[in-house]
């Protein structure tokens, strides 16, 4: 979620989040990378605590990998959910990420694809089926829902270059009058939890807050 060229002129600002209590945060430490690692650290111990040692640092040191690329394209919130889903009992895996990104000054008149498009590229927006506006803490919110087909690594089981189906939602929060917004993009291996996976990616993007609005220095 590359977003630095389209956010240079917003200035700084704080964005309070609101995520489950147990939530893992891979950049609640911000910059601090060495907290980052010790809490990788912990977590992998917990997780894995029949696992060797040796092992156990290459799963933290892949953590730091995406701790690296993730504050380098301006992610503020990564998170992993692996659990069963109380209504059906299937294991979820799902990742939630959220950045800040420029929305125009009416936002109530955007084209969310278009806006999708300049964050990600522009075949993104044919991968929206559909979309929907509420209301959220902020003022105004956009969210998407699809299932997009995916193409199987080779590495993976079944014949390369076979396609799979995914599950994608994402939800946009902003002021009624623009400037910035918060984008929370929900990603999920099966295609048919994606509308759990949005119900959760509103609940974020929807109640989480900017604490100030800096100006432009």
């Amino acid at each position: 979620m590359s977003t630095a060229i389209h956010t240079a002129d917003l200035g700084p600002g704080e964005v309070n989040l609101f995520v489950p209590p147990d939530w893992f945060d891979l950049m609640a430490d911000g910059t601090d990378r060495e907290a980052t690692r010790a809490r990788c650290a912990d977590l992998v111990r917990l997780t894995y605590p029949n696992t060797p040692f040796e092992r156990r640092e290459e799963f933290t040191s892949g953590l730091l990998y995406c701790y690296d690329r993730f504050l380098a394209d301006g992610v503020v919130m990564y998170g992993v959910i692996t659990t069963p889903l109380p209504s059906t009992g299937t294991q979820a895996v799902w990742q939630v990420y959220g950045g800040v990104v420029a929305v125009p000054e009416r936002p109530a008149e955007m084209d969310l694809g278009k806006l999708l498009a300049q964050v990600f590229d522009q075949q993104f927006a044919k991968k929206m089926a559909y979309i929907e506006k509420f209301p959220t803490d902020m003022g105004l919110g956009f969210g998407f829902i699809s299932q997009p087909p995916v193409l199987v690594p080779r590495d993976w089981e079944g014949d390369p270059g076979t396609e799979m189906r995914t599950g994608l939602a994402g939800v946009l929060s902003c002021p009624p009058d623009g400037g910035r917004g918060l984008l929370v993009i929900g990603t999920c291996l099966d295609p048919d939890q994606v509308r759990e996976l949005a119900g959760l990616v509103a609940v974020i993007a929807g109640r989480s807050v900017f604490a100030s609005r800096a100006s432009s220095e």
